[in-house]
């Protein structure tokens, strides 16, 4: 098995020999010997027939990497894709490399993408290992700690003839069995099993991790998850089943859930030998990035400001466009919705900001301008929220400066102002220096939105 890594926007070429000692390159030009190339175009091209979302843009004897990051393995080949953080450098060192890796898992632990939220991201990231084991570590240290906790539990309803009379009787069934046994009851009952939909596909994940070539620890974790699981049923799965209703009682199993699908999804089966072979574990870096920063505002950001509220994806502040008669149309949901209101104080003025985050490039060339679509977007969300602030929100690049723009309303009149900022994550965000100046450089661009002095937020807790 040939183990690469592999840049966001990076390129992958098709080498001109298939010999097993081809110059692999760097992580911002990978080649890969014909055949493994070959596999990865046919193997990819299956995925897109599927409706799924392209990982790559094709090109004669080579491929571009998309925004897409994670993990994917087909026969003989494990591709990881990591982001690329900085494009002014070419981040091609061991060292470098590492560090992206532990940058990406911090974004996918903290934005609950990576079945861990808070708990255990500086230790994960500092363990060594490619992005897939460290993943399905953190996943099997999670569902551990919930299993111990307790197991999921559920009513499930049985039929069976009883010699005591247990919940409702099944007269039908109880005449044609139990005619010659009066001592018998055919009943219906409700019964308390481990044996929900989320223990079964916890169980089914395990199995499927426990087959892969992973750590010995790591297959030691794996083992323990499924010795708990003991009194599951080994079920087939199967795709687009309906995800189960999470209530207080279970909530806490959803991120290991959605974890566990993602994984099962993911796999495909190779139809000669019946293994599995191919799987992939893909992020879209959009809403890594959208999910980390919303994660990363809330634990560590936005107690520096007394009176101010978050709601990440505009959660409780959602507004509709436009009105069709009585039926709402293009429902808006902005990534990010600051509000201040000043407590006790009569007649102060509400505050909104809005930013919306975006992982892209923007052009030095057109003056880190944004697209035409993300303006028009940001103009709708000033109109309709009300607010004179709106900001776009960008990975930091070199050569690129923030900017506002002027919106123009009716008779050229002000409409308030559309912000360009930018956020610097080539920094090492799990250690507690890099969270301390990404929190500093965040609550500057909330403090400018909301245009708030210093005396007005709370300072920051060392």
């Amino acid at each position: 098995m040939l183990r690469v890594t592999v840049l966001e926007r990076g390129r992958i070429m098709r080498s001109d020999s298939d010999a097993d000692s081809v110059e692999l390159g760097t992580p911002s030009r990978r080649v890969l010997p014909q055949r493994l190339y070959d596999l990865l175009y046919r193997s990819e091209g299956a995925r897109e027939d599927r409706g799924e979302a392209a990982v790559f843009r094709w090109r004669r004897n080579h491929c571009l990497v998309g925004s897409w990051v994670g993990v994917m393995q087909i026969p003989s080949l494990q591709l990881e894709i990591l982001p690329k953080t900085d494009v002014g450098a070419v981040q091609d060192s061991d060292q470098e490399v590492r560090d992206i890796r532990c940058n990406l898992m911090e974004m996918l632990l903290r934005g609950g993408l990576g079945a861990v939220r808070a708990r255990g991201i500086v230790d994960l990231a500092l363990k060594r290992g490619n992005l897939h084991d460290q993943l399905v570590d953190a996943f099997l240290e999670r569902t551990l700690f919930e299993l111990r906790r307790g197991l999921d539990r559920g009513y499930a309803t049985e039929e069976d003839n009883l010699a005591t009379l247990r919940g409702k009787l099944v007269l039908s069934r109880h005449v044609a069995l139990n005619a010659a046994q009066k001592a018998r009851f055919y009943c219906r009952h409700d019964v308390l099993t481990e044996a929900t939909q989320i223990s079964v596909r916890l169980k089914q994940a395990c199995r499927v991790l426990a087959a892969r070539a992973l750590p010995v620890a790591v297959l030691v974790k794996c083992q323990q998850v499924l010795a708990l699981l003991d009194d599951v049923p080994d079920l087939p799965f199967r795709h687009r089943e309906p995800d189960p209703v999470f209530t207080r009682q279970n909530e806490r199993f959803a991120d290991i859930y959605g974890f566990a699908c993602m994984l099962l999804e993911g796999q495909a089966t190779d139809a000669r030998s019946g293994e599995i072979e191919t799987f992939s574990l893909l992020f879209d870096m959009e809403q890594v990035f959208e999910r980390y920063i919303a994660a990363f505002l809330a634990s560590e950001v936005m107690h520096r400001f007394a009176d101010a509220s978050l709601f990440p994806q505009a959660k409780g502040q959602r507004h509709n466009l436009y009105l069709d008669g009585q039926d709402k149309v293009l429902r808006m949901a902005p990534d990010l919705v600051f509000v201040h209101e000043t407590a006790g104080v009569q007649g102060a003025k509400k505050k909104t900001l809005i930013i919306d985050t975006k992982w892209k490039r923007l052009s030095e060339e057109e003056g880190s301008r944004p697209s035409r679509p993300d303006l028009y977007q940001l103009y709708a969300y000033l109109h309709r929220y009300d607010c004179q602030r709106a900001h776009l929100l960008y990975p930091k690049a070199p050569g690129l400066q923030t900017r506002d723009l002027n919106a123009r309303g009716r008779n050229d009149s002000d409409a308030g102002t559309v912000g360009v900022r930018f956020v610097d994550l080539n920094r090492k965000l799990w250690t507690r220096e890099g969270k301390t100046a990404l929190a500093d450089e965040l609550a500057a661009i909330v403090r400018e939105g909301l245009d708030l002095t210093p005396a007005a937020s709370v300072g920051a807790i060392a």
